[in-house]
């Protein structure tokens, strides 16, 4: 068998893993949510109040992916993550302070709006992947 032959394999593997490579670097974004969930869940339970851990933590995981840039170093890449980032910050916000107010007991109108405002976001959400399908 010539050793041309035995190259081309391993030059093949090569270039897919090189490929593969790239393809992780260039689709990979930060994984703060979920991050954020299971720690504030750690917390919350470690100081009996798991609900309001899950809230403050998604929403830091919240406030982080919208701080960390999801830009890959190369300019020409697409980024990992599209669209409005203010939004991820004002629901960040929301979540911590909603998460403070299980915390510490407090009744207030404005956690219904809050509630209610989450519920309409998580709705966009859905609506928004939806459409991005047809």
């Amino acid at each position: 068998m010539p050793e041309d032959e035995k190259q081309a394999p391993k030059d093949e593997r090569r270039e897919w893993r090189e490929e593969r490579r790239e393809w992780r670097r260039r689709h990979r974004g930060p994984f703060l949510i979920p991050a954020g969930v299971l720690i504030g869940l750690g917390i919350g339970l470690l100081v009996n109040q798991p609900g309001a851990g899950v809230l403050i933590g998604l929403g830091l995981g919240f406030l982080g992916s919208a701080l960390v840039p999801a830009v890959s170093p190369d300019v020409n890449a697409p980024a990992a993550m599209h669209g409005p980032r203010w939004v991820f910050v004002v629901i960040g916000i929301f979540l911590v302070l909603l998460g403070l107010t299980v915390v510490s007991g407090w009744v207030l109108p404005w956690t219904y709006i809050f509630a209610a405002l989450l519920i309409i976001i998580g709705i966009g959400f859905i609506l928004r992947g939806f459409g991005r399908m047809w």
